[in-house]
């Protein structure tokens, strides 16, 4: 009895979360979005009150604008209006999805209501490509890519600050395919759309473009970089031709260089960094400027590269000492042999023969052990016996005697 007892309770328990469960608390959907381009720029939204809502129920609604035709995509603006109308100021260069809800006040424990969406579709025609803007000094500079067969392209930008559409006039230098902007106020704003308008085919086109915050796109100009040697250190001197603009701590210098052919070493440093100096490997470098996170982002290209220091062996030295040393002094005894034979008779001239008294005198002075044991009167000098001639003869000089032919005869 008990067992179909819980039976009962348990179906009955099912039956009543069943129809629990199947009652709606969500709030109803915003109805009738509509929208409207009041500028290329400015979007109206208008949606109207859901119905069979309590009198005492007070709602408001959730706006969001996706800048995809994905209701899903991560880009997106949202507000929280408590009317059932907004304007936003949007460009439609890749689409838009627009989503309404409608969230509870003070409804009780009614949830939000699940969105109303409409899709807007870009222009059909893409005018221009490769759109880059760069800040500096009050200037925006702004580079793209003609599409094919546009005629009559303008460019125009809108701000915030004067609600009003401004014609950019390209300068000499920019003719086609860029323009500056020149606006003073351009540092303070929050918000720039750009507009383009064209021609292709017969049809005349517009693309709109929202543009990031100035501070958010700072362009600088590309550094210059030097290398000195002080000491035992090197010093990598960045000098850069804009930076006056902004506070110094704006700035961060990012260096990149190269030791020995060694992976690159990327370092952060102030205008001047230091490195250890090694006399055997060649230094390669370059830098970057870049705008502070705390300021804003951006930064320059990186310089032009330096070099500094040839790469060389550091045991070269010695290999070569053991190499040209010794050819050195094999090369100058070669030399030498060569001179003392060539002059031989002048570094070691011939030493003359004695005459027989120095040969007498030097054999007599021979010691043999029979002449030292003599008697001291009989150890005498004998000399050698010269051969002389045994008989000399003299005869007159011939010369001297007068002749009888050459007398002088006396007249008779």
């Amino acid at each position: 009895m008990y067992r179909y007892w819980n039976l009962s309770l348990m179906i009955c328990f099912s039956v009543s979360v069943m129809f629990v469960g199947s009652e709606n608390t969500d709030l109803p959907p915003p109805k009738n979005l509509n929208f409207l381009w009041e500028t290329p720029f400015r979007l109206s939204l208008t949606w109207e009150k859901p119905e069979d809502l309590d009198p005492e129920c007070k709602v408001n609604y959730t706006v969001h604008v996706y800048r995809s035709q994905d209701c899903s995509h991560k880009d997106l603006k949202s507000y929280r209006v408590s009317r059932p109308s907004h304007k936003v100021n949007v460009s439609n260069e890749n689409g838009l999805c627009i989503s309404v809800s409608t969230n509870p006040e003070n409804c009780g424990d009614r949830g939000h209501s699940r969105p109303t969406t409409i899709i807007l579709t870009p222009p059909p025609v893409r005018l221009v490509t490769d759109l880059s803007c760069g800040y500096s000094h009050s200037r925006m500079k702004c580079t793209w890519k003609p599409g094919d067969d546009v005629q009559d392209l303008s460019f125009y930008y809108w701000l915030h600050v004067n609600e009003s559409i401004i014609k950019c006039i390209p300068d000499e230098t920019m003719k086609t395919g860029g323009c500056i902007i020149h606006n003073g106020d351009l540092k303070k704003m929050m918000e720039i759309y750009y507009l383009f308008n064209g021609t292709r085919n017969g049809f005349h086109v517009n693309n709109t473009f929202e543009g990031e915050h100035p501070l958010h796109c700072v362009k600088l100009n590309k550094p210059q970089l030097t290398i000195h040697k002080v000491g035992q250190e090197l010093h990598f001197q960045t000098n850069g031709s804009d930076l006056d603009e902004f506070l110094k701590d704006c700035y961060t210098y990012q260096y990149t260089y190269t030791k020995c052919n060694e992976e690159k070493v990327p370092a952060n440093g102030e205008k001047t960094l230091t490195v250890q100096y090694d006399p055997a490997c060649k230094y390669r470098a370059r830098v970057r400027i870049l705008f502070s996170k705390n300021c804003g982002y951006g930064g320059s290209d990186p310089s032009d590269e330096v070099e500094y220091g040839e790469n060389s062996d550091p045991r070269l030295p010695a290999f070569l000492g053991f190499i040209i040393i010794p050819l050195i002094v094999s090369c100058c005894l070669i030399v030498s042999l060569v001179l003392l034979k060539r002059h031989k008779d002048i570094i070691f001239p011939k030493i003359p023969v004695p005459t027989l008294l120095f040969k007498g005198i030097f054999i007599n002075n021979i010691r043999t052990s029979e002449y030292l044991q003599s008697p001291a009167s009989v150890r005498l000098y004998v000399p050698v016996e010269e051969i002389v001639e045994s008989s000399i003869s003299l005869e007159p000089d011939t010369s001297l005697i007068p002749s009888t032919n050459n007398v002088p005869h006396k007249p008779k």
